[in-house]
């Protein structure tokens, strides 16, 4: 850190930036925040409440989000700067447009600026210009074709979309190269996509963002990288800040 980051940290602590509030689906916590700080500069922090899924499923899902409002007023007590709602299965089980209806429950409950995370990466696509998308998820059905129908409702097409195959528990353990070999073939499948979406923040993916965006001369972006993205135009926390190493998105997109 420099010297004035050293100043910052020893005045404010360790959110000095930005405290981004996170309401994540699943109950237990490994990739998803490493992910998230192998990502964000110096000063941001993730402030995590768990809505309690351990596997996914429509059940699991729908149960998780009866207890939205409780849990977004628990975190709300820690007064993060922003608030957001973890999860592509989490916005698609319930159609086109939840997400809108989920983050105005959310923010009436807590009284704090949110955003869903599948929102965020619609946005971005956007802002990147990606219309063609290729994605890679990896949830169980039905969550992969919710999730086609959510993208192309929002304006995208999705040429080709292919999952991991692994169990919920075994995800956050799963390695790089799972991610990094499910992209190249889907991408490849899409034939002329405009870059590859990775679903699911607790997919470890963050670090073949670049690799991938490299090799494939494509745009690639995450759930997670998303998130923070997200959070930090939210928090208004984006001067000064430059973010290299993790794709596209957050070195050149920032500001836009």
């Amino acid at each position: 850190m420099t010297q004035p980051d050293d100043d910052k940290l020893f005045s404010h602590g360790y959110g000095w930036r930005a405290r981004i509030g996170f309401l994540s689906p699943g109950a237990v916590d490994e990739s998803s925040s490493r992910q998230f700080y192998r990502m964000a500069p110096p000063g941001v922090t993730i402030v995590r409440t768990a809505l309690g899924v351990t596997d996914i499923t429509p059940e699991q899902i729908g149960e998780a989000l009866t207890r939205a409002e409780e849990s977004a007023r628990r975190l709300a007590r820690t007064e993060p700067d922003c608030i957001i709602l973890g999860g592509s299965p989490t916005v698609v089980l319930g159609g086109y447009g939840s997400d809108n209806v989920l983050v105005d429950r959310i923010q009436r409950a807590s009284g704090i600026q949110t955003s869903a995370a599948q929102s965020a990466a619609v946005e971005a696509m956007r802002v990147l210009g990606m219309r063609r998308v290729a994605v890679a998820t990896p949830f169980p059905p039905p969550f992969p074709e919710l999730l086609r129908e959510f993208l192309e409702k929002s304006g995208l097409s999705v040429p080709a979309l292919d999952s991991l195959g692994v169990e919920y528990r075994k995800l956050r353990m799963s390695p790089l190269r799972a991610g990094y070999e499910l992209a190249k073939r889907t991408f490849e499948a899409a034939g002329g996509a405009d870059g590859i979406y990775f679903a699911g923040a607790p997919f470890p993916v963050a670090d073949i963002i670049d690799r991938l965006e490299r090799e494939l001369n494509t745009t690639v972006i995450s759930s997670m990288q998303c998130t923070l993205w997200k959070g930090l135009r939210m928090s208004k926390a984006t001067e000064g800040v430059s973010i290299t190493g993790y794709g596209r998105l957050l070195r050149d997109f920032l500001d836009a």
